[in-house]
C-alpha cells in the first residue's frame, strides 16, 4: 500500500531570511519518490516578517507555531500561501521533516502538536540534526518520539515506509542507510511556485543554488562533515537539474541567470573544474560561483581559475576561518599538512587579479586572545580593501565580501570533543545546549552563544563580529 506523503521543512528563524538557500534535502527524496511511482507534497513553514522583527528585537523569545506562515506545494501544482494551520496535515498518512539542528525547537514543536492531533500519522525525521545528535532524538519523550529516525541518507528508508515496507511499532526506529555512490540518483525537484520566492544575486544576476557532492575531503576540527567521504553525483544529474534551473530562470522572466554550487569541492582541480565550467556553460548561464580552498587556487592558479572564469565565474567561496597562525594551527585546514595564514592573502590576490571576487569565511574562535583577534581583523580588512580586477553582470566594481562568525561546537565535530575533555582549560561548553542557539550565523548577523566560558568576555568577541562584518560591501 502507498501512503500519501508530506515532506515538512521547518522555519529557519535563525535566519534574516529563509528564502536565501534552498533546503534540499526534500527535493531530492521528492524526485527519488516520484521515480518510483510515489507523489509527494511539500510544505514550507516559515516565520512571518513582523514576528521575525520582534524576536530580532528582544521582544518575542518563546516559539509558536502561531507566528508561522506556510507554503504548501503540491504534486498536482496546488500552491496555498497563508498562516499556517496544522490541520493541512492531517490528510497525510506519512509526514518527513528534514531538520537542521538550529529548527530542532521548533521541529519538535511541530511534532508534539501532530502526535496529539493525528496519532495514526507516521512521522519521520531526517536531515543534519538527527545524524550529529541521533542519541537525544532517539530519546525523546513519548509525547514527542518520531515513529522513524533516518540519521544518514534517506532515499531508500522514505521509499521503504513510503511503500509501506516498513510500519511503525510504537517507537522511535532507527533506519540507517548509506549509498556507497549517487550516480543512480534523480535531480532534486525545483517546484517553480517555491523558486520565485527565493531572492539572492551572483555578480549582479539573480542565482539559484545546487550542489555537485555530498561529503568532505577535509577534516577541519569545527566542521561536522569532516568525517564525511565525498560521493558526487553524476554529471548527468548535475547537467538535467542545471538545464531545470535554467527553463526556471526563463519562466520567471530573468533576462540574466546564476547559479551557485554549495558544496564543498565545487573548485578542486583543473580536470574537475573544466567538466563543471562546460555544464554551466551548456545551459547559457551568465555567472556562477563555487567554494574551492585557498591552497587550490595557490597550487593550481590560472589552471584553475581560467575555465571557470572563461565561463561566466565571477565569485568564490573560500573558508579562510582566521588570520591567526595559533588558531589555523589548531584547526587541522589541510587534514594535518601545515598551512600558513600568508596563503589565505595570497590566494585572494590571485584570485582577484583573475577578476574573481571571494566571498571569505572567518571564524571566531572561543580561545583566542586579543593578538589573534587583531590577526583575523587585518585580515578581513585586506580581503575588504583588495581590488578585484573586474566587473559584475551589472556593470558594478567587483568587490570581495566576508562573513565573520563565531564558532559553534556541533556534535560530531572534533572540537565538541576536545571542548568536553578539557583540552582547551579556557573554554567550557553548556552543559544542556539549547538546539535552537546552535548557528553559526542569524539575525543581524549574530552567532548563537554556547559557552559558559571563554577566553575573552563575550560581548568583546561580538564586538569583533559585528565591526568585521560591517566592512562587507552593499553588494556581491
Amino acid at each position: 500500500m502507498t501512503h500519501r506523503v508530506l515532506f515538512v521543512k521547518p522555519p529557519d528563524r535563525f535566519l534574516e531570511n529563509e528564502f536565501v538557500y534552498q533546503q534540499l534535502g526534500p527535493h531530492y527524496l521528492q524526485s527519488y519518490l516520484q521515480v518510483h511511482g510515489i507523489e509527494s507534497d511539500l510544505l514550507v513553514l516559515y516565520e512571518r516578517l513582523s514576528i521575525r522583527k520582534a524576536r530580532a528585537s528582544g521582544i518575542l523569545a518563546a516559539l509558536s507555531l502561531d507566528d508561522l506562515n506556510m507554503l504548501f506545494l503540491g504534486a498536482d501544482g496546488r500552491v496555498v500561501d497563508d498562516v499556517f494551520d496544522v490541520s493541512i496535515v492531517g490528510d497525510y498518512n506519512v509526514v518527513g521533516l528534514s531538520v537542521m539542528t538550529p529548527q530542532a525547537p521548533d521541529a519538535y514543536l511541530l511534532h508534539k502538536t501532530i502526535k496529539r492531533l493525528y496519532p495514526e500519522i507516521t512521522t519521520v525525521i531526517g536531515g543534519s540534526h538527527p545524524r550529529y545528535y541521533q542519541d537525544q532524538v532517539v530519546a525523546l519523550p513519548p509525547n514527542m518520539a518520531f515513529d522513524f529516525v533516518v540519521p544518514q541518507d534517506g532515499w531508500q528508508p522514505m521509499l521503504d515506509i513510503a511503500s509501506g515496507k516498513v510500519k511503525k511499532n510504537g517507537q522511535s526506529t532507527l533506519m540507517v542507510d548509506n549509498m556507497p555512490k549517487l550516480t543512480d540518483l534523480p535531480a532534486p525537484s525545483r517546484p517553480e511556485a517555491l523558486m520565485k520566492r527565493y531572492r539572492f544575486d551572483i555578480a549582479g544576476a539573480p542565482a539559484f543554488h545546487t550542489v555537485s557532492a555530498l561529503g568532505c575531503p577535509f577534516t577541519c576540527h569545527f566542521c561536522e562533515s569532516g568525517i564525511e567521504s565525498v560521493r558526487r553525483f553524476s554529471e548527468a544529474m548535475i547537467n538535467h537539474d542545471l538545464e531545470v534551473m535554467a527553463a526556471t530562470h526563463a519562466k520567471l522572466g530573468h533576462a540574466r541567470k546564476s547559479v551557485m554550487f554549495f558544496d564543498d569541492v565545487g573548485l578542486m582541480n583543473p580536470k574537475q573544474v573544466g567538466r563543471l565550467s562546460e555544464l554551466v556553460n551548456q545551459h547559457g548561464y551568465n555567472t556562477w560561483r563555487a567554494f574551492t580552498h585557498a591552497y587550490l587556487v595557490r597550487k593550481f592558479d590560472s589552471d584553475l581559475l581560467e575555465p571557470f572564469v572563461r565561463t561566466g565565474g565571477r565569485r568564490v567561496g573560500m573558508g579562510l576561518e582566521t588570520g591567526s597562525q595559533r588558531s589555523l594551527d589548531l584547526i587541522n585546514k589541510r587534514n594535518g599538512k601545515h598551512q600558513s595564514v600568508s596563503d589565505h592573502y595570497e590566494a585572494v590576490r590571485i584570485a582577484n587579479a583573475h577578476g574573481v571576487a571571494v566571498d571569505a569565511f572567518t571564524i571566531i574562535f572561543p580561545w583566542e586572545d586579543e593578538e589573534d583577534l587583531r590577526q583575523t581583523t587585518a585580515l578581513v580588512e585586506f580581503i575588504a580593501d583588495n581590488d578585484v580586477k573586474g566587473t559584475d553582470d551589472q556593470g558594478r566594481q567587483m568587490r570581495n565580501h566576508v562573513d565573520s562568525t563565531i564558532m559553534t561546537p556541533y556534535q560530531g565535530t572534533k572540537f565538541y570533543d576536545l571542548f568536553r575533555a578539557g583540552k582547551f582549560p579556557a573554554v567550557e561548553v553548556k552543559a544542556d545546549l539549547d538546539p535552537g542557539n546552535l548557528y553559526y550565523k542569524g539575525n543581524l548577523g549574530g552567532s548563537g552563544w554556547p559557552y559558559t566560558r571563554s577566553r575573552l568576555p563575550r560581548d568583546v568577541y561580538e564586538r569583533e563580529q559585528a565591526y568585521r562584518n560591517s566592512l562587507r560591501p552593499e553588494y556581491r
